[in-house]
Order: C-alpha cells, then sequence, then structure tokens
C-alpha cells in the first residue's frame, strides 16, 4: 500500500480531504481490503479521540499540524518520506492530543467540560415490549424485550456507533460513516446490511444474524485462541457462540472465554431466518430449542418468572411457532398439546413440570 494512499484515507477520516480526494478514498476503500483495514484501523483511532471532553476543535489547525509533525517531504522531489503504517493509524488520536494542547492551540479554540460526561441517548425496553425507532441517520432498529440501547447525542453527525445489551434488529441506513454495534464483549461492524443481534448479559449464547448484505464480527471468536479474531458473516448466515452451561455472559472477563465451547458459521434457510428475526413481527419460531432457551424468550416477550421444577426438562426440546400470541398462558397451553408437561400460574411465576412426574407422584 503506497504511502500517498495512507495519507489520503487520514485526510478523509479527518475530513479534511477535498471532494477529489474524498471520491478517490472512497473508490481505495471500496475496492481494496488492505485499503479497507487501514481505514478502520485510522476511522477507530479518530472515533477513540472524540471521547475527550472537547465541544470544539479546529481540526483542520490540528490535521495540518498532525501532517507537520509525522510526514516530511522529500526536498528535491517533493515525495512524501516513508513512515509506518501504525503511524497514521493512531492519526486521530494525534490530532487530538495536539489539540488539547495549549502548545499548539490558542485556549479560545475549544471548549472543555471538565464536569459532565458526554452525553448520552438510551432506549430501555422493559420485559413483555418491543420498540421500533428510526435513529437519526436514518437506520430503522427493532429492540426487543428486555434490552437497551444507547448512542451518543450526536449519532449520525461524526459517528454512528451504538451500545447494545439484549437484541436488536437493525436496517441500516446508508451513510459515509460505518455503522458499528458494540455489545459488552464483541464489536459487530456493518457493511451495508439488515442484522440481528443477541447479546443478553444473562444468555449462554452470542448470535448474530444477517439477512442482507454483510457484517464483520470482532472479539474473542474461537475456542483454543486468547487473541481478539474477526469473523464476517454474509447474507443468511448466522454466527453462534455458547458457553459452558456454568458460565453466563455477565460472569465473564472480556479476556477470559475458557468456557466456550461452540463457535459455528450456519447457512440458514428463509425458514430459518423468520425464526431468528421473526420477533419484529409478533412472531416466536422454535425448531428443536431447548426448553431453557424458550423460557429465557419466553420470560422476556411476556414479563414472567418461569420454573422449571424437573432440572431435565432444561434440555428437553421443542419445535412450534406462535404469531400474535399476547399471552404466556396461550402459548404454554398450545406447547402443552405437543409435550409432556403441565403448568401452574400464580401472579407472575410460572412453574413448568413433566406429567410423568406428577404421575410418579401419585403413585
Amino acid at each position: 500500500m503506497k504511502e500517498i494512499d495512507k495519507v489520503l484515507i487520514t485526510k478523509y477520516v479527518t475530513r479534511q480531504a477535498n471532494e477529489e480526494e474524498v471520491a478517490l478514498a472512497k473508490y481505495l476503500i471500496s475496492t481494496s481490503e488492505i485499503h479497507e483495514e487501514f481505514y478502520i484501523q485510522v476511522y477507530e483511532s479518530w472515533q477513540q479521540s472524540l471521547h475527550y471532553k472537547i465541544g470544539y476543535i479546529d481540526s483542520e489547525k490540528a490535521y495540518t499540524e498532525f501532517m507537520h509533525k509525522s510526514n516530511t517531504r522529500d526536498s528535491g522531489k517533493g515525495i512524501i518520506k516513508q513512515m509506518s503504517w501504525r503511524k497514521l493509524s493512531i492519526a486521530a488520536v494525534l490530532l487530538v492530543l495536539c489539540a488539547v494542547s495549549p502548545y499548539y492551540f490558542d485556549k479560545r479554540q475549544f471548549k472543555v467540560n471538565s464536569t459532565s460526561e458526554m452525553a448520552f441517548s438510551e432506549i430501555k425496553v422493559p420485559k413483555g415490549f418491543v420498540r421500533k425507532l428510526v435513529l437519526p441517520d436514518g437506520t430503522k432498529v427493532s429492540v426487543n424485550a428486555g434490552s437497551t440501547l444507547k448512542y451518543n447525542i450526536d449519532f449520525g453527525k461524526k459517528t454512528r456507533t451504538v451500545h447494545l445489551s439484549g437484541e436488536a434488529y437493525f436496517d441500516i441506513a446508508k451513510g459515509d460513516v460505518p455503522f458499528i454495534v458494540n455489545t459488552d464483549n464483541y464489536t459487530i461492524r456493518d457493511i451495508g446490511t439488515v442484522f440481528n443481534v443477541k447479546a443478553y448479559s444473562d444468555d449462554l449464547s452470542f448470535e448474530t444474524m444477517v439477512v442482507e448484505g454483510e457484517v464483520q464480527i470482532e472479539g474473542k471468536l474461537t475456542i483454543d485462541s486468547d487473541k481478539p479474531q474477526k469473523v464476517s458473516v454474509k447474507k443468511q448466515q448466522v454466527f453462534k457462540l455458547n458457553y459452558a452451561s456454568g458460565e453466563t455472559v455477565q460472569n465473564l472477563s472480556a479476556n477470559d472465554f475458557s468456557d466456550i465451547i461452540e463457535v459455528k458459521v450456519q447457512k440458514l434457510t428463509p425458514s430459518q431466518v423468520e425464526e431468528y428475526a421473526g420477533w419484529t413481527e409478533d412472531l416466536l419460531v422454535f425448531e428443536g430449542k431447548s426448553f431453557h432457551e424458550i423460557i429465557k424468550i419466553m420470560e422476556r416477550r411476556y414479563d414472567v418468572d418461569i420454573v422449571l421444577e424437573d432440572s431435565n426438562l432444561r434440555n428437553y426440546e421443542y419445535t412450534g411457532s406462535f404469531r400474535n400470541i399476547d399471552s404466556v398462558e396461550k402459548a404454554l397451553k398450545i406447547m402443552k398439546e405437543t409435550t409432556d408437561i403441565e403448568y401452574n400460574k400464580k401472579g407472575r411465576e410460572i412453574t413448568i413440570r413433566r406429567i410423568d412426574n406428577l404421575n410418579d407422584e401419585g403413585l
């Protein structure tokens, strides 16, 4: 990769490029994986720099200062001297460091708020509800029950990054800025897509399913390595990572994933896609799901607490679908018709047991 291309992409990320340079930078990024990877490196450094509590920065002057310090030109031919890509990848951070230093700038050129944290918009969806919304950039999002979605109030202007705890379905609006979903342990980077992310802190799995386009997932993704990795998930594929039954995601630190027991990318049929995304249209689909998984979904969907009286029921599998079922009693009644279970409901608490246990007790 040419050094001049690195400078061009850095100018594009820091909004110093003219129209011709912007067009060329976009072309390089869209046609070359090497250029795209470098763009991601510089972009992430630039976004991280925005965490400084600065209301205004003279970015043009900061960029000039950065270019002056990071690049020198050959006095005879005017050619940029070679420099490592790593230096350019931290360009944005250097820009902000320059911006906050009185050595480089007049204090009147930026505002500093040292007492307040960066403001965020936060959408909390309680159990029993699903919320649909449109983000400032035009992205459509469905947020599932028991989930939280958070993003900066300046979302769509300089960044398009959200943090998700729970489950959400994203239909990404087109834009020059990458759309990024951060969960507690993973990052999902959009490449012009429609996709679903399931990352509840008390689940034994993490899932990302792509309906259209492609996403890139970053984090601890394999069983036999402690280093972060990246994997691409394409149209009608699901990435699923399962944990050992003794641990939940919230009990695992970002650096301790020794309890990962299964990692897979699976091709889906249209009906299987519906299983992952049906909840957005009031449809629940279970294809051979264990009762342990099902009760978690139903607890969130109907805002109830479910207890399995027989621990053996945890691995009991069920296949079925529920459309527009507005109460947990109706759903359980349907399940009872094809499975050997009985249930009792008292207030918000439901107890499920196997029928053969009832018969054993009567003997």
